[in-house]
């Protein structure tokens, strides 16, 4: 057995033990670091995670993992990753004002700390440093989804996102997201259906967030699947929500209760 395959053994087995022993709802730790940081036992640990729930290979993850240059690590306090987010910070120029963008991608979440609201605590501390930096900027959350748990995270804590079910997106803010989106994923943005196509090496196990019979009972889930079909070889919905403290207030409380 070389050394990459005993360390990812080791972290299976750790993994294991690890949540035999946690208690009912364990304090999670937040680690914003650069992505080149990262160790070689800590991509290890990534990518036993991610290969639960993500049908993708690891060259391929961790090449897109390297782009951007910012990583959220979210660690139960003594050690074990609960999960991860990709992480972007940048300015973009919207109707003669510059903005400043969180991106957000490849999230995973072990599925025993889910409902934490995780993403959202990070976005916030992200927020917090970048209005130390620029105070007057506007700021906007831009994420790309294949999952419906992560489009319902804007749907039940936010006031204002895009898209929606309950009125169309505005015409300024739409074409936002096409700059934005045009910027990112070039020739594989499909701006007339607001999905970012499948790169053929990514997308959700089945068994990671399938949308069963009675989900589709919830509107948000509908509208879900009827904007992005292709979501389960790897179509992306593409997402915007203006980070203000009007629309924040909701989430800012959750982000406190689910603690």
């Amino acid at each position: 057995m070389n050394s990459a395959s005993y360390r990812y053994t080791y972290i299976h087995v750790k993994a294991r033990h690890a949540a035999q022993s946690l208690p009912m709802k364990p304090k999670l730790d937040i680690h914003i670091r650069p992505t080149s940081s990262l160790s070689a036992l800590e991509l290890d640990e990534i990518w036993a995670l991610t290969d639960r729930y993500i049908d993708t290979n690891r060259p391929y993850f961790e090449r897109k993992l390297q782009e951007l240059p910012e990583i959220g690590l979210w660690r139960v306090r003594g050690g074990e990753l609960a999960g991860m987010v990709s992480l972007e910070v940048y300015p973009a120029e919207r109707q003669g004002q510059t903005a400043t963008i969180i991106f957000t991608s490849s999230v995973v979440t072990d599925e025993r700390f889910r409902g934490r609201n995780l993403v959202l605590k990070t976005g916030l501390r992200l927020l917090a440093r970048e209005k130390l930096r620029r105070p007057q900027a506007r700021a906007y959350w831009f994420f790309d989804t294949f999952s419906y748990k992560s489009y319902l995270l804007a749907v039940r804590n936010l006031g204002d996102f895009w898209p929606r079910r309950d009125r169309p997106t505005p015409p300024d803010t739409a074409a936002f997201i096409d700059q934005l989106a045009r910027n990112r994923y070039a020739e594989d943005w499909i701006a007339g259906a607001g999905v970012v196509r499948r790169s053929g090496q990514k997308r959700l196990r089945s068994t990671t967030a399938p949308i069963e019979e009675k989900l589709l009972s919830d509107p948000d889930v509908r509208y879900f699947e009827s904007v992005n079909p292709g979501h389960r070889d790897g179509d992306m919905l593409v997402c915007l929500a203006p980070l203000t403290l009007r629309n924040l207030l909701g989430a800012i409380g959750r982000t406190h209760v689910a603690r």
